[in-house]
């Protein structure tokens, strides 16, 4: 999840266990530890795929940073018993705060599509693929705002709310802890609106006559009104299926006719690309598409004309993926791909077309989750017949 919903969540947990006795600090701590995991931004790899796929690994996992959260309470106990300044609360009290603060971190990052290893170093030689419950965008005001309220509030009254003198908000803690049910009832209530959303996409498909190996259904805007399925044909053909909670028609589908090719493209990887290729496979679920993508002349500084290109399906706005690397390339005079360190894919639109800001594509979906009728069958988007 973005920042700002993860340092609310890190803030109102915290609040919740240690706000009796810490008042604002509760807050304030908790905002620290609650952004600590996503500190592994700063470490530099040397190409776009490791800095991708190794993201959200040793310092997402439960098992670190429950090590993490102990000895760290132990540590800071031991220091005010240095000072001969006790805690007014138990080592114990402080490791189920810092622990609890740490790995929620983790288990709410799991609920959005990007694909989080909460059992590192486990993951990577077991083969298991990073957890990826896709019920919830990575942006999600609906979820933050109850936990900002609870975050405001015990910043500025510290661990008495002066203005409630009886009742279930007599103080922050109480405040916090129903903010935290409230948020956590949304992931929930996002859990069953997929349910729902894969289950309108399956029927679209067999509406359509369309037998599926595989599918994966996912949020694709700051709301869990709209939501987008990626499905592979028993011809190995990549079908997205995209529609809105409020539509009273099945949802829309098309073929995602760029990727047709894909499995011989995947078979002509040069073998030092196919490292990379292996990594993101493992990483996105197998939930990648190749394709070619032609230079414009003025581009060609570097001499190559095509590249071999490589996207994430989950992230997708329209026909751009949000992660698209380039494995390969060629020139016109070469007949094979070249293998290169991969790099991210330049956006390539055709002569005198402008292309479409992710900002405008995202604003574009969220008129589409109002208006059912906003489909361009110019795109290659098509309906079923509910009957």
């Amino acid at each position: 999840m973005d920042s700002l919903s993860q340092i609310v969540l890190g803030a109102s947990v915290q609040g919740v266990v240690l706000g009796k006795y810490q008042g604002r600090k509760a807050y304030l701590y908790g905002t620290i530890l609650g952004t600590l995991p996503d500190l592994d931004v700063l470490i530099s790899y040397p190409d776009p795929i490791s800095d991708m796929t190794y993201h959200r690994s040793f310092s997402h996992s439960l098992l670190v940073l429950t090590v993490v959260g102990i000895v760290g309470a132990w540590l800071i106990s031991r220091y005010h018993q240095w000072r001969d300044m006790p805690l007014p609360y138990s080592t114990r009290r402080l490791a189920l705060a810092m622990t609890l603060v740490l790995t929620t971190h983790p288990i709410l990052d799991s609920f959005t599509v990007y694909g989080t290893q909460l059992f590192w170093p486990l993951q990577d030689p077991l083969q298991i693929t990073p957890i990826s419950i896709a019920s919830v965008f990575i942006i999600d005001p609906l979820y933050t705002l109850p936990l900002l309220l609870a975050l405001i509030v015990g910043l500025l009254k510290g661990s008495n709310l002066a203005v409630f003198k009886a009742g279930l908000l007599v103080n922050c803690q109480l405040l916090a802890v129903w903010m935290l049910l409230l948020s956590s009832s949304y992931l929930l209530l996002s859990l069953g609106l997929k349910y729902h959303a894969q289950s309108q996409a399956e029927r679209t498909l067999a509406a359509a006559g369309i037998d599926t190996l595989r599918l994966k259904t996912m949020p694709v805007l700051p709301t869990v009104l709209m939501w987008r399925t990626v499905a592979e044909d028993d011809q190995h053909r990549l079908i997205e299926i995209r529609g809105s909670v409020l539509d009273s028609r099945f949802p829309e589908y098309r073929y995602l006719t760029q990727y047709d090719n894909a499995q011989a493209l995947q078979a002509s990887l040069p073998a030092q690309s196919r490292p990379y290729a292996q990594r993101l496979d493992w990483f996105s679920g197998n939930w990648i598409g190749y394709r070619v993508q032609m230079l414009p002349a003025a581009s060609n500084a570097s001499g190559a004309a095509e590249q071999l290109v490589v996207d994430d399906l989950r992230m997708m706005a329209d026909n751009t993926a949000f992660f698209s690397f380039v494995l390969a390339d060629k020139s016109n005079q070469n007949t094979q791909w070249q293998a290169i360190t991969p790099i991210e894919a330049p956006v390539v639109t055709p002569d005198n077309q402008t292309e479409s800001s992710r900002f405008e594509l995202i604003k574009q979906g969220f008129k589409r989750v109002f208006d059912e009728s906003m489909v361009d069958t110019s795109e290659g988007w098509e309906i079923v017949d509910r009957n």
